[in-house]
């Protein structure tokens, strides 16, 4: 008995230091992002996580790892590793949940694994991508606290079988300043009353109707299982979309800090059909970059600099996608199923990345040229009906481009956009 005791106690102890890690790891407090959690026992099965983008926006990761204490801890640090490591690279949902799984298949055995729902607000604050696989319905309520946008779970928890293209798709919503998003894991739903009777996830709906707050919706929770056994830990998530589109995230990490001094380089990238079909350009591309020259707080900017540049490369240029599609939550949806599908089938493509710098005053010039295999498209044209697109969802892209940077320019057949970004130190 003695030995079982000392067997427990040096399991608790792992576990508070490598939940402790990953309580370190979330350095950034996101306004708007409220939680209410209720462990079984002293560590709980249930992560909830969240960073902002390089290019702007947020990702969010809650989960729920079939067991507690040690073996969740030494499940959930690695996801956090990924999540965040993944999220601060700037990799999509769809890199991020593919990874978390190939790492969850790796390391549990099998019959364990992770319910989860992973959300990522874009830039402007306005489109949510959702992935729910195996978690409570995922609610948007408005700021009449009326029922918005429900994502139902839609794919299998992680770490069960390995992902195919269609395990990674995700649901688009449109959202506005007002509304707010509510997840939760299934020790919510499931939780008894003294009659054996659950929550449910009806009586969760109805009381956001009433009022769209955490608080309530937490009281309702605790009032109901008490004087009741707790059977599973219970997380309640609530994000307030007015307060996140006003976050400016300074991406600082100190280890990235020291740099030699602004010097002139040049490095050409030419990636094939064989790559794009693999490769998350940007990420690889602005890290790699960030390893040699530039500051670590210009990264964000840089960051969006070449997303929108290389995006509108392989989108518009090489795949030959229409920005008017993504008008909606459904357009958007639609945008990116035939951008896989198109991607999946491409050959005989390519996209040339050549970065360029050179020492200018306090700091540096990156000069940035971006060419693709597409056909172009007539630019002198095009300027004069850029103003009328800022406003659009889809068309701010290039006005965004034209604020962060000195100069922005086509070239060629208009297969070839430039841009001049100045950085001071």
């Amino acid at each position: 008995m003695q030995d079982k005791t000392i067997v427990q106690s040096a399991d608790v102890a792992v576990a508070k230091h490598l939940f402790e890690r990953i309580e370190r790891m979330g350095q950034y407090e996101l306004p708007g992002l409220k939680t209410w959690a209720q462990a079984l026992g002293e560590f709980g099965g249930d992560l909830v996580m969240s960073a902002p983008r390089p290019s702007g926006g947020i990702n969010i990761f809650l989960g729920d790892f079939i067991g507690r204490g040690l073996p969740a801890a030494v499940a959930a640090l690695p996801v956090a590793e990924v999540f965040y490591g993944m999220t601060e690279k700037g990799f999509g949902l769809s890199d991020i949940i593919e990874e978390i799984n190939k790492k969850l298949l790796f390391i549990l055995p099998e019959g364990l694994f992770c319910a989860a729902c992973l959300v990522e607000l874009e830039q402007e604050g306005q489109m949510l991508a959702i992935w729910n696989g195996g978690l409570p319905d995922l609610l948007v309520i408005d700021q009449d606290s009326n029922l918005k946008h429900r994502i139902p779970s839609a794919h299998i928890p992680l770490g069960v079988n390995e992902t195919e293209k269609a395990d990674l798709d995700t649901a688009f919503v449109e959202v506005e300043a007002g509304d707010k998003v509510f997840c939760c894991t299934d020790g919510i739903i499931n939780s008894l009353d003294q009659n054996s009777e659950a929550f449910g996830q009806q009586k969760i709906e109805q009381l956001l109707d009433k009022e769209a707050e955490l608080s309530r919706l937490s009281g309702a929770v605790a009032k109901h299982i008490m004087n009741t056994t707790q059977v599973d830990d219970m997380t309640i998530l609530e994000l307030d979309i007015g307060a996140i589109q006003n976050y400016d995230a300074k991406l600082v990490d100190e280890r990235s800090q020291i740099g030699f001094p602004p010097a002139n380089w040049q490095v050409d990238f030419n990636f094939s059909a064989q790559v794009l079909r693999q490769l998350d350009l940007v990420p690889m591309v602005v890290n790699m970059l960030m390893q040699i020259q530039a500051p670590h707080e210009h990264k964000q900017r840089i960051y969006t600099v070449l997303a929108e540049m290389c995006s509108n490369a392989l989108e518009h240029g090489v795949l030959e996608l229409e920005s008017s599609m993504k008008e909606s939550a459904n357009g958007f949806a639609e945008y990116y199923a035939l951008r896989a599908e198109r991607l999946a089938e491409l050959e005989n493509a390519y996209i040339n990345i050549s970065l360029k710098h050179e020492p200018y005053e306090q700091g540096g010039k990156l000069i940035i040229c971006v060419e693709d295999s597409g056909e172009g498209f007539d630019y002198q044209q095009h300027a004069s009906h850029l103003t009328d697109n800022r406003e659009q969802l889809c068309g701010r892209g290039e006005t965004l481009l034209r604020q962060l940077c000195s100069e922005y320019s086509f070239s060629g057949k208009g297969n070839i956009s430039n841009a001049v970004y100045i950085w001071t130190a």
